[in-house]
């Protein structure tokens, strides 16, 4: 980051402070790996950068990091600079496109690793110190349950739970969302259905967590809808930088309805069954 950014976003916090009181970062979720979390995550922060939000994408799996490659930038700091050398985690961010900054994370850290749990916790509140800069947050966490905790209790306006249409993945997002429920109750929840063939194959993978959810959690889901398989999307992610040039409606969609429809609060009514 050169110093006229670092002023740049400096100035941004003094014009807005406090934005973050009320907990605006999407955190976006999965039960396991390999759902397309990640291309997702880039996908949502690129739709709202070209809407004219002031967008800052966080890479929060910590020392298994690889947005930097799907954006194709090389970050001269990493995360572990915050720990190693105290680096201000304002140097650590990227500018990888017209009102999106990229907040990247180490892949294979052995400094990030070895924290412990408490430790990167802190250092999860510490980088979230940024968020008051932006208009939105996108915070694209690790696969299971501790990532999205870690960073779930930060300034969290949603949880965003990606699940396809495969058993493994229904059940695992089942598991993050009773986790998610125990332990921070009063964060919505949403869902998207990704890979899916069409929406009625969304419709079955939503149908079934939320009738999970409510018999066992006696908690509502919000569905945001479904991304179909792309399979222009593997050869995207292929060549670095090319997802922010993707134009999906069906992802545009998601971004509608993520800003403009109020989240379905934690609470079912008592005779839910």
């Amino acid at each position: 980051m050169t110093r006229d950014q670092a002023w740049r976003l400096r100035e941004r916090r003094v014009e807005h402070p406090g934005r973050d009181e009320g907990g605006r970062a999407i955190v976006i979720g999965s039960g396991k790996g390999g759902v397309g979390k990640s291309v997702l995550s880039v996908l949502i922060a690129g739709v709202l950068a070209r809407r004219g939000q002031r967008v800052l994408l966080v890479d929060a799996a910590m020392h298994l990091g690889h947005l930097h490659l799907l954006l194709g930038v090389c970050p001269a700091l990493r995360t572990h600079a915050v720990i190693t050398d105290g680096v201000d985690p304002e140097r650590l961010m990227v500018e990888v496109g017209d009102g999106l900054w990229l907040l990247p994370a180490d892949p294979g850290a052995e400094e990030v690793y070895r924290l412990s749990v408490m430790d990167r916790a802190r250092l999860q509140l510490r980088l979230s110190e940024l968020y008051d800069g932006f208009d939105q947050i996108v915070v694209d966490a690790s696969p299971g349950v501790d990532g999205v905790l870690r960073v779930g209790a930060v300034g969290a306006g949603s949880l965003v739970v990606v699940s396809v249409p495969e058993p493994a993945s229904i059940s695992d997002a089942y598991g993050l969302i009773k986790i998610a429920t125990s332990q921070l109750p009063r964060l919505p929840v949403r869902v998207i259905a990704n890979r899916v063939s069409d929406d009625a194959e969304g419709a079955q993978v939503f149908a079934r967590l939320e009738l999970a959810t409510r018999r066992f959690l006696r908690r509502e889901l919000d569905y945001l809808g479904v991304v179909p398989e792309r399979g222009s999307w593997a050869a995207r992610v292929r060549r670095p930088g090319a997802l922010l040039e993707e134009r999906d409606p069906a992802v545009e969609t998601l971004v509608d309805r993520l800003t403009t429809v109020t989240p379905a609060g934690a609470a079912v009514a008592e005779d839910a069954s």
